[in-house]
């Protein structure tokens, strides 16, 4: 029963995901939504772009990864999402560019591939750690 929540519940959280992407990307919010500001002198939209694509290569994991690959094998899945993750980012960006409501933006491209490269490296850490658990045995099976 674990096996069939966990399945299901990755494959739920990758759609909501994807929607959540496409409405934040393509939806019109209007001249009153201000992501001018900046955080630590960061602007807030490129945060934003940074924290939308962070997450895909540990989603896309979840759904696609097979627990017995090898660590070359893994490496491998993860540098195709991240290719994968960049090809998405850059279409996005040229997608605004055709709308007249939104632009594009080399420098939210370039915050899609910094969130998407931290995520990689951060899955990719935890993956190995949860790989040297199972090897010594700290799994609890």
């Amino acid at each position: 029963m674990k096996r069939y929540f966990k399945f299901y519940l990755s494959r739920l959280l990758l759609i909501l995901y994807i929607i959540s992407v496409c409405l934040l990307c393509f939806l019109n919010f209007g001249p009153e939504t201000d992501m001018s500001a900046e955080w630590f002198g960061i602007p807030k939209d490129k945060i934003a772009h940074f924290l939308m694509f962070f997450p895909y290569p540990a989603l896309i994991t979840l759904v696609f990864c097979k627990a017995s690959w090898s660590p070359v094998k893994f490496i491998g899945f993860l540098l195709a999402v991240l290719a994968g993750g960049v090809f998405i980012g850059g279409g996005i960006e040229l997608i605004q560019g055709l709308t007249d409501y939104r632009s594009c933006d080399i420098n939210d491209f370039r915050a899609d591939c910094l969130g998407l490269f931290a995520g990689s490296v951060a899955t990719l850490i935890l993956w190995l750690a949860v790989q040297g658990r199972k090897k010594t045995g700290k799994d609890g099976h």
